[in-house]
């Protein structure tokens, strides 16, 4: 069993509703355990990825299994949403990267860990700090620390709340 933390945004048509699919999927996949959910921030897309603003948040969780199978679930969830393959910087219906994975470090063609983009993303580390307080594996920081280090002085918005462990967020109809 690992313990591992995803980021998912949206910034294409119902974004609460692709992200929450998203995880629905992924909760549907064998291997996955226990789990908790960060709250939902609003940014505005960065480093040149097109269309509005992105919804985020942070699930983390145990998993019986291997790296490789849930970063296979998590590029699943996202072309079922109908991410494209190649991101590149288009909008997305989901994209979910996998921040870390256990005490795994990794960097290779098919995987980076811990994730790259951690200590840079207000987006990332909001919600990060939420649901994860130790030492992020690999960086031996908390998210709290590297919350207080980061660079990003992107306009970040708290869209809903952090829910109940192993709740979804109220969302309006």
């Amino acid at each position: 069993m690992a313990e591992f933390a995803i980021g998912m945004g949206s910034n294409l048509e119902n974004r609460i509703g692709n992200i929450i699919e998203g995880i629905r999927y992924l909760l549907s996949r064998s291997g996955m355990g226990v789990f908790r959910l960060s709250g939902v921030y609003e940014t505005l897309p960065m480093e040149g990825v097109e269309g509005g603003s992105f919804l985020n948040c942070v699930l983390v969780g145990n998993f019986y299994g291997r790296v490789e199978e849930l970063q296979k679930d998590c590029r699943e969830a996202e072309i079922l949403m109908g991410s494209k393959v190649r991101k590149n910087n288009s909008s997305r219906t989901l994209d979910i990267d996998l921040l870390f994975f256990g005490d795994a470090t990794r960097d290779d063609e098919a995987l980076t860990l811990p994730h790259p983009g951690i200590q840079r993303r207000l987006f990332v580390l909001k919600p990060l700090s939420e649901v994860w307080y130790r030492q992020i594996p690999g960086l031996k920081a908390t998210p709290e620390e590297l919350l207080n280090k980061c660079s990003d002085q992107s306009r970040i918005l708290k869209i809903y709340d952090t829910p109940v462990r192993g709740c979804f967020w109220e969302v309006p109809s």
